[in-house]
């Protein structure tokens, strides 16, 4: 197939990476010193999977470079999204699927606003992946997974031959009935601590240590599950304890990508996901007291953050 990866970073870096290592022909949208580094020494992924160097990718700034992708993995952050729905334009064909891999529940929806909604899947990714050096890729965690689908839960050929490529690329895939759902519960899953981690200056280590922090992460998972279930989301019973389970399971150390943009006082995706939340509840005449707290809390620095 041929892919097109916008946003090169360490998830799209990683997943391309692998695609074209697997035979595929993948381009790549990068800028900076991370487009300077791949025209200059390649990319590089640095894996426990086994690590991969693609000497001379097809990397440009420019997505009218690159010609038209049956795929265009978009892998940006959750505010770009709209910039990037007008500049992929190039990239996009009759038969091209756009495919986001971002935090948050509106990426897709978004997209399809500017390319139509015809052309774009839901999809969901974990892999904890970054930018170790302009051009290098560091892989940190033991696998990584995709789960992509149908916005209106069919499960198309497209979808399944999607599933079948990442899988071809040692890549666990799944095809999902219902991805708005999956995508609220990683939502979920995100945004009940990442924004009370930014404001402790904490790790999840000390958050699910003191019972006051464990309980505002407790009662944040109910609002967003509440919010979800009002919005028509199907919710496993053990949700909680899936994510309890997940949680304390985390290394002592752990944050969350939002928490370490906050403090390290970059742009967040924080209206993607504790605003998500405030807002989605506000329409479905939920109160999120937690999640509304956070939000307000942290826009200050967010603002700041955006003007510099």
């Amino acid at each position: 197939m041929r892919f097109a990866i916008f946003g090169s970073g360490g998830l799209g870096g990683y997943y391309g990476a692998r695609l074209a290592k697997a035979g595929h022909e993948v381009a790549f949208v990068a800028r900076g010193a991370q487009l300077a580094a791949m025209r200059k020494d390649g990319l590089k992924v640095l894996s426990p999977l086994g690590d991969v160097h693609l000497e001379k990718p097809k990397v440009s700034d420019d997505p009218r470079e690159l010609g038209q992708a049956e795929c265009v993995i978009v892998a940006v952050k959750s505010w770009q999204v709209s910039d990037a729905a007008r500049a992929m334009a190039p990239l996009v064909g009759g038969e091209t699927t756009v495919l986001p891999f971002l935090n948050g529940v509106e990426a897709a929806d978004q997209l399809g606003a500017v390319l139509g909604p015809e052309r774009v899947l839901g999809g969901l990714s974990k892999v904890f992946s970054l930018i170790e050096a302009p051009g290098v890729i560091r892989h940190a965690s033991a696998g990584a997974t995709v789960e992509l689908g149908e916005l209106d839960g069919t499960r198309s050929a497209r979808a399944r031959k999607l599933c079948e490529a990442f899988a071809g690329a040692g890549i666990e895939a799944t095809l999902s009935g219902d991805i708005r759902a999956a995508l609220w519960k990683k939502l979920v899953t995100v945004s009940s601590w990442a924004g009370l981690g930014a404001l402790a200056r904490s790790p999840m280590g000390e958050l699910r240590k003191y019972p006051e922090t464990r309980a505002m992460i407790d009662r944040a998972m109910d609002e967003g599950i509440a919010v979800g279930v009002a919005r028509g989301h199907a919710v496993s019973a053990d949700l909680k304890g899936e994510l309890w389970r997940y949680y304390d399971g985390l290394p002592e150390g752990a944050t969350a990508s939002m928490q370490r943009d906050i403090m390290a006082g970059r742009p967040s995706e924080l209206d993607a996901w504790n605003g998500a939340i405030v807002r989605f509840g506000a329409e479905a005449g939920l109160q999120t007291p937690v999640h509304r707290f956070t939000y307000h809390a942290l826009l200050p620095m967010e603002r700041r953050a955006r003007a510099q």
